[in-house]
């Protein structure tokens, strides 16, 4: 017998676990430490039922020496129901009868709403993204894999910022997405000059390159809704100097952080 809960009251249950196969009858006792009078209403809540083969969930039983015994029948597919009267609340806790039974009420839909709820994140929340060459050494090497935040531009419509390393779909090919960092914003003049990359005429200071670019570029000035990308390995990068600025809409989300190799793990440098 297994006690239940309240502060003048103990429940005493035959089965802590009641199998949910619809017909095992489970004896219950509640004892009061005074007696609530002749009798007492008592309700099931949300599954279980006071009679079998059928949903009653309001019933009244007679009080004798303080104790109440009653039966409890269990529904056909596990959950929890509450059986609740004067001064107290039970919990009935129903379970899977049978290992199929297990399977088609629990672990089939945990495992549905799992893959839903993966999904979800994998589409609006963060992403995964593995580093196929050397262009963004050495803030990131070939082979690191990291998490990216989605949620904030995709959904949010956070516009991206200077310094932000983006991943976004490769304007001649959307089907391909690329990594680099945010240089030039809308309406901004890029120009690379003598190793230095200026902005509007105003010079970067950019200490997470591997090396200062060697090939002169520019002026060119970034449209309306379009960002000038570039890698930070500049002499061994193609990007925005190449295939031109980046739309607004094609960016998929900001690096966040390497998980992968262990050794690699650490947050990113914006």
């Amino acid at each position: 017998m297994l006690p239940g809960r309240g502060a003048k009251v103990e429940v005493l249950s035959e089965r802590g676990k009641i199998p949910a196969d619809g017909k095992s009858a489970t004896k219950i006792c509640i004892r009061f430490a005074e007696s609530p009078g002749p009798e007492i209403a008592l309700r099931i809540h949300r599954l279980g039922s006071f009679q079998p083969d059928e949903q009653v969930r309001e019933a009244t039983y007679p009080v004798r020496d303080k104790e109440v015994n009653l039966v409890v029948y269990p529904p056909s597919r596990p959950g929890v129901g509450w059986l609740s009267g004067e001064g107290f609340r039970h919990k009935l806790e129903f379970v899977p009868a049978s290992f199929v039974a297990g399977l088609v009420f629990e672990w089939i839909p945990t495992l549905f709403w799992a893959l839903v709820l993966a999904l979800l994140l994998r589409t609006y929340a963060v992403a995964t993204f593995y580093i196929p060459s050397g262009s963004m050494e050495d803030t990131l090497l070939k082979n690191d894999l990291l998490i990216a935040d989605k949620l904030s531009y995709k959904v949010l419509r956070r516009d991206p910022r200077r310094g932000d390393i983006m991943i976004f779909q490769y304007p001649n090919n959307r089907r391909i997405d690329y990594i680099k960092r945010v240089i030039g914003l809308p309406g901004e003049t890029v120009r690379v000059r003598d190793g230095v990359v200026y902005i509007d005429d105003e010079p970067l200071d950019e200490v997470y390159i591997k090396e200062q670019p060697r090939l002169t570029f520019g002026p060119f000035t970034v449209p309306d809704d379009q960002y000038f990308m570039m890698g930070d390995n500049r002499n061994h990068s193609q990007d925005s100097r190449v295939w031109g600025p980046v739309p607004r809409s094609y960016f998929e989300g900001r690096a966040l952080f390497i998980f992968w190799p262990p050794t690699r793990f650490s947050w990113i440098r914006h």
